[in-house]
């Protein structure tokens, strides 16, 4: 009875699906370790490198290769079986995180294999981040659970991004970045053992079509459906204003704040706590039909936080701006994700997503490898400053385009029983 009436709330109404709680499950257990494995890592390229540009090229090899294989991931998820390809994904980011423990317990951490290293795990998310996306759909009951399901999977991903740097902080200072490395390996796991208990729903696809053609039409589907196209180009240019907080966050707690891991620990909680207070407030209270009016506030929201975290110069002040930023990036981000997942047609998911990726995870760390550039050379506070001029630039662009994309929008996701 009590579960009942809390799938009958609107923000909890996917966990009504067997399948994404048992996803949730093990998604919750792997991100953890793989935000313990984001601060070591930066951690640990400040301490051999110095450099925020060091720092932001990291974040560009591990994201770089998605610009090449995203494209042609759509077409590859859109064909096979998803489950099997998650597990491979998964299994390989495991062997990952245990080289990079290797490699620190051995004393052989030198910058170009953390590089190396970092580059091959971006060639693997370059399939694992469209598939959990596209995924996610395929394991609710009805179309009027994704929402909510997106919803939830980004409460789960910064309740990680708080807990994950705490416990990585304390670890830091007590054993080093190998514990974070090593527990990242062990915590794919969990995400191993629930991937073998789904049950997914497979979408018929014409098995015969080749990669190139299938990767074609998904960008030919995309460049006519010009709601989808303005909201994709909008969501990659927000990507790459949001990206630069993680090289900035590292670069003020050492070369500011004059600080140690546990600093830059509590300035991730921070930002975690801000979104998983976004994410509540969107599922509580934005409608669907309302989400592209919330983007604008989103965007602004963010742009407000980084320009006040830019400027501080005490910890607790730094932390109030950074759960600004955290709102903002968070609500901003699931509302670019619903939207997208509400208006595509089902056989063309993969491929969209994939896309989807691309232009956010594949040209984000572009904005992180620039404001590394720009801090090492004009210092954090200016850098902070410019990014925050770029949203609030964006915001007032997408505003403007929404008189065009309104009324097509919301005829859509009308017809998909969205709203």
């Amino acid at each position: 009875m009590f579960l009942k009436n809390v799938y009958s709330i609107k923000a909890f109404a996917a966990l009504e699906a067997r399948n994404f709680r048992i996803f949730i499950f093990g998604q919750t257990v792997s991100l953890i370790g793989t935000w313990m494995q984001r601060l070591a890592m930066s951690w640990l390229v400040l301490r051999i490198t110095g450099s925020a540009a060091g720092l932001g090229l990291i974040e560009l090899s591990n994201q770089a290769p998605i610009l090449v294989t995203g494209f042609l991931a759509g077409s590859i998820l859109d064909r096979y079986d998803m489950k099997r390809i998650l597990i491979i994904t998964q299994i390989l980011c495991m062997i990952q995180a245990l080289a990079l423990a290797l490699l620190d317990l051995s004393g052989h951490a030198r910058y170009s294999l953390v590089l190396m290293l970092s580059l091959m795990l971006g060639v693997v998310a370059s399939i694992d981040l469209p598939a959990r996306q596209a995924c996610v759909v395929r394991m609710l009951d009805r179309p009027d659970q994704i929402n909510s399901a997106l919803t939830i999977n980004s409460v789960i991903f910064n309740l990680a991004r708080l807990i994950g740097p705490a416990i990585a902080g304390f670890a830091l200072q007590a054993v080093g970045e190998a514990a974070c490395f090593l527990l990242n390996g062990i915590s794919f796991m969990a995400v191993l053992f629930s991937l073998t208990k789904l049950k997914i729903k497979d979408v018929p696809v014409k098995r015969h079509e080749s990669g190139i053609r299938s990767l074609r039409d998904g960008i030919a589907y995309t460049m006519k459906f010009d709601v989808l196209k303005k909201i994709l180009i909008s969501s990659a240019v927000f990507y790459f204003l949001c990206f630069p907080f993680s090289t900035l966050l590292p670069f003020f707690a050492r070369n500011v704040f004059h600080s140690n891991a546990s600093t830059l620990g509590l300035f991730l909680g921070s930002v975690g706590c801000g979104a998983i207070v976004g994410v509540i407030y969107q599922a509580s209270l934005v409608p669907v039909r309302k989400l592209h009016r919330n983007l604008v506030f989103s965007i602004a929201v963010y742009g407000c936080g980084i320009a006040l975290f830019a400027c501080s110069k005490n910890i607790l002040f730094s932390c109030a701006a950074l759960t600004l930023l955290g709102f903002g990036m968070s609500t901003g981000s699931v509302c670019f994700n619903t939207l997208v997942q509400s208006i595509i047609d089902e056989d063309k998911r993969g491929r969209v997503m994939s896309l989807y990726t691309v232009g956010n995870i594949g040209v984000g760390p572009m904005g992180s490898l620039t404001a590394g550039i720009i801090a090492d050379a004009m210092g954090g506070t200016f850098t902070g400053m410019l990014f925050a001029c770029g949203a609030f630039l964006l915001a007032y662009v997408f505003n403007k385009c929404l008189h065009d994309m309104e009324p097509e929008l919301l005829r859509i996701m009308e017809e998909k029983k969205m709203v």
